[in-house]
């Protein structure tokens, strides 16, 4: 299950990164890549000088608009969905330890499922996930 999850999320953080680049590379002002993403230009403003701010879906929608594939966020949100359920089944002491391994609890995870995932939580879990490799 974090076997898993690591290597989808070092996809996702590979896909982000990629996204960024084109990003910074890109000629529409904040206005007009707002209107073709369906952000507005003040948000891509306020994510493009705090990167952290950026959401899951956020990076999906960039990828999209710069034909870049979306697989990676995809495969990340499926994975992300079924953590809690599978991390419910598992032994009270293992359940804890995987939570400090993701350093994020059951309730965290789904509440950011029900919402969306800011890509700052992301990489401080694929940091965490890639501390003890």
């Amino acid at each position: 299950m974090v076997e898993h999850l690591r290597t989808t999320l070092h996809t996702f953080v590979n896909n982000y990164q990629a996204v960024m680049w084109r990003l910074r590379e890109c000629s529409l002002n904040d206005e007009q890549l707002g209107n073709a993403v369906g952000l507005s230009g003040n948000a891509i403003r306020n994510r493009r000088s705090k990167p952290g701010l950026w959401k899951l879906s956020d990076v999906e929608r960039l990828a999209t608009h710069f034909s870049l594939p979306v697989t990676a966020c995809k495969q990340l949100e499926q994975a992300l969905k079924e953590l809690p359920k599978t991390m419910r089944t598992l032994p009270s002491d293992e359940r804890r330890r995987t939570e400090r391994q993701l350093v994020t609890k059951i309730a965290q995870l789904e509440l950011y499922n029900q919402s969306d995932w800011p890509v700052k939580c992301l990489l401080k879990i694929h940091q965490s996930l890639y501390k003890g490799f």
